[in-house]
């Protein structure tokens, strides 16, 4: 009888240790299009450091930098170089799970995108889990739309997934392109979009 019951704890232990160790694993077997610059060596030594309570620096093959910022039980984040990252979210899906990649580049303004993979990195159709807003979209008013949409025409959108959420934030992040004038102006009529996993896609709140 105590080594049923002393069985039923450990593989109790098991199972709650099993999604961290999946996003570990996710970690180190995501495909090249998603770290292209981080080697198996290097991603085991960022969780290794990680592990160790030190900050995850590695040499990437840039010659420059990367680190893996947070790794829990459903997410990754990794400064790929100075101005690039990668934001990794397993999230339920059906009886299953799936991985939504957002990744960022910055110059003067983030510019991000979403890809949707399963478990085995096959990437997904992401118009099935999340449709990307509009410009307009950002703006509080219609008429406010109207007005700057001829200054707002390019599509720059930073994505920012929750590390211990299930929520998505995207911002507009073409007014750090704009002068200084039209930036001041167009800023205060610009909002955030927020949008939550409802289980299938990314519903808009």
């Amino acid at each position: 009888m105590k080594k049923l019951f002393l069985t039923l704890i450990l593989l109790c232990g098991a199972v709650q240790l099993l999604p961290a160790q999946r996003m570990r694993d996710l970690f180190m077997s995501a495909p090249g299009e998603v770290m292209p610059l981080l080697g198996d060596v290097a991603r085991a030594d960022c969780i290794d450091y990680l592990d160790a309570g030190m900050e995850a620096n590695v040499s990437n093959a840039m010659w420059g930098k990367s680190s893996l910022k947070k790794l829990t039980d459903d997410y990754f984040l990794l400064q790929t170089t100075p101005s690039s990252s990668v934001q990794a979210k397993l999230l339920p899906f059906g009886a299953d799970s799936l991985i939504c990649v957002v990744k960022s580049v910055k110059a003067e303004a983030v510019d991000s995108h979403i890809a949707f993979y399963d478990l085995e990195w096959n990437r997904l159709e992401g118009e099935a889990f999340f449709d990307a807003p509009r410009i307009k979209d950002f703006f509080i008013s219609p008429d406010s739309a109207r007005v700057y949409e001829k200054r707002c025409d390019i599509y720059l959108v930073s994505l920012e997934l929750s590390s211990d959420g299930d929520t998505l934030v995207a911002e507009y992040t073409m007014p750090d392109y704009m002068n200084i004038d039209d930036a001041e102006a167009v800023r205060p009529l610009l909002g955030r979009a927020v949008y939550r996993w409802n289980g299938r896609r990314f519903e808009k709140e």
